[in-house]
């Protein structure tokens, strides 16, 4: 087992977004959804491919012979980003009549290509926009390696670029085991100083005060643009420690609050203008925090949020005695969220709260957490869009189920005020 790596982003797609990622500082995670080594690898399908030479093809078929290194990333990861170095070094020291390093992502291709043009990558990149390699392979979170040996199987899921040199993926290729390579401090050294850049270029857009013992901070990012969905990214640092891009208002309430997406109504015209929010604030109480976060939201977007509570159909999530056994308590926070596009909750490190807060979204429908348990769940969950009896057969294998019943709901109505004379919207 190699050092735990400290950050790990996690591809989400988040409530009123198409697409969002996050990221939080913790230890590696285990994903059971990665494919087992030994198994046959699962297609490899890609909408197409950079960088290779022209009628290449990635089936497995045409793959064979070949260790193939599958590097699964994004533009707005940073820790995808510190790897690049050591993937670029790895590549440019093996043979490629032997090893094939893939970069695969899911996002726009004019996405990947304008970042390239800044940060080249070498070897083959792989564009998966309609998201199914990353199903078919489990990948929830990034930066992931999935290597894959000549013979079509999975060689390894846990081995980081770090842990990979020349030697033994040739060694792989001529049908040994694959085993990490031993520890190289330059490798290491090289890898931390680009993580930790991309991380202070990604805090950059939001942070103002370097060095503050408490700061919540709004600046402007632009307006959402016509076609076009916001790539909305959440970097949660630690405790009261995060760090928003390019989200709307109503975004921002669901992200930074926790209040489910479908608990907030207003006028459309609100979510025209997006915000980076900067939180950092890790000695702070959890409740005072989110007031704050709130009054920054509300004064700096200029909305008025008016809170109503009301008895409302709902699910109420309770749970087994087995339950306890399938959560974790792990360091730092997660999140919880539901593609209505995969039919999926995806659970990472979520509270059971969170995890109630994804199956609101999925079920159309208030859902409370009255399991009155600690701990966090890290599971993707297949369910169908309002379909409770899908829902309940996915909890029942971490000893959760829903019930139908009534409780006090919370909701908020959230409006534009207008701007005082002499004051300006964001642009």
């Amino acid at each position: 087992m190699q050092r735990k790596r400290v950050h790990r982003c996690l591809f989400l797609i988040a409530p009123a977004v198409a697409c969002a990622g996050v990221a939080f500082s913790q230890a590696a995670m285990a994903n059971k959804n990665l494919p087992a080594v030994g198994n046959a690898a699962p297609e490899l399908l890609l909408t197409q491919v950079m960088q290779a030479p022209a009628g290449t093809k990635t089936d497995w078929a045409a793959l064979h012979g070949k260790v193939i290194v599958l590097e699964f990333w994004a533009t707005w990861c940073a820790p995808c980003i510190g790897e690049i170095p050591v993937l670029n070094a790895l590549n440019a020291s093996v043979d490629p009549s032997k090893v094939q390093i893939v970069s695969v992502d899911d996002e726009d291709p004019a996405v990947v290509q304008a970042f390239l043009k800044k940060k080249p990558i070498s070897g083959w990149i792989g564009l998966d926009t309609s998201g199914k390699v990353f199903d078919r392979y489990g990948v929830y979170s990034r930066p992931e390696t999935i290597i894959v040996g000549p013979d079509g199987r999975v060689a390894s899921t846990t081995m980081r670029p770090e842990s990979l040199n020349a030697a033994n993926l040739l060694a792989l290729a001529n049908g040994a085991p694959l085993k990490p390579a031993a520890p190289n401090a330059a490798t290491q050294s090289q890898l931390d100083q680009a993580t930790a850049q991309a991380f202070s270029d990604q805090v950059s857009k939001s942070a103002t005060t370097a060095g503050a013992l408490f700061e919540i901070s709004l600046t402007a990012a632009g307006h959402v643009e016509a076609g076009k969905e916001p790539e909305t990214h959440l970097m949660m640092r630690g405790p009261g420690q995060m760090d928003v891009t390019n989200a709307s208002a109503t975004v921002l309430l669901n992200m930074a609050l926790g209040i489910p997406a479908t608990r907030i109504t207003g006028a459309k015209e609100i979510d025209n203008a997006l915000y980076n929010l900067h939180v950092e604030a890790p000695n702070a109480e959890p409740k005072q925090l989110a007031s704050a976060v709130e009054l920054a939201i509300a004064t700096g977007a200029h909305l008025r949020i008016e809170r109503q509570t009301a008895m409302k159909d709902a699910y109420v999530l309770t749970a087994t005695p087995e339950a306890a056994g399938h959560l974790t308590h792990p360091p730092g926070g997660g999140a919880a969220f539901y593609s209505t596009k995969r039919q999926v909750l995806q659970c990472l490190n979520a509270t059971l709260s969170q995890v109630a807060g994804g199956l609101e979204k999925a079920l159309e429908m208030p859902v409370v957490d009255e399991t009155g348990l600690d701990g966090m769940v890290m599971d993707t969950l297949k369910i169908a869009p309002t379909d409770v009896a899908s829902a309940n057969a996915a909890l029942a294998t971490l000893g959760l189920k829903l019930a139908a019943a009534k409780r006090p709901i919370e909701t908020l109505t959230v409006t534009a005020e207008p701007f005082p004379a002499g004051a300006h919207a964001a642009n």
